[in-house]
């Protein structure tokens, strides 16, 4: 597989995790309907959230990240974070039963 998963995490600043939710539920979609997007979730933490993306390849992510869109999306959510949020793109290392070992 060539894809890449990419994690990222979101820490709301206090009393802005409402706020953030309906950032989310405003671009997800669009997002998700973008050429090579294979997932785009999110999960909620007790203090965080962590978005959970896998995209067909690199080269997609990059573009993805290049969409005014995006930026949109960055420049909404900046100001409701406690901390920049932390992106980790990751290629899977395949250990074991490949179908359970790879997002």
């Amino acid at each position: 597989m060539n894809g890449l998963v990419v994690v990222v995490s979101l820490s709301p600043a206090n009393g802005h995790r409402e706020k953030l939710l309906a950032v989310c539920r405003k671009y997800w979609p669009g997002v998700q309907e973008e050429p090579g997007c294979e997932l785009f979730a999110l999960h909620e933490g007790p203090d965080s959230f962590m978005v959970i993306e896998r995209w067909s390849s690199r080269l997609l992510w990059e573009q993805h990240l290049a969409t005014a869109d995006n930026a949109a999306l960055n420049a909404e959510l900046a100001p409701l974070l406690a901390e920049p949020a932390n992106v980790w793109p990751l290629t899977a290392v395949p250990i074991g039963d490949k179908s359970k070992a790879i997002l």
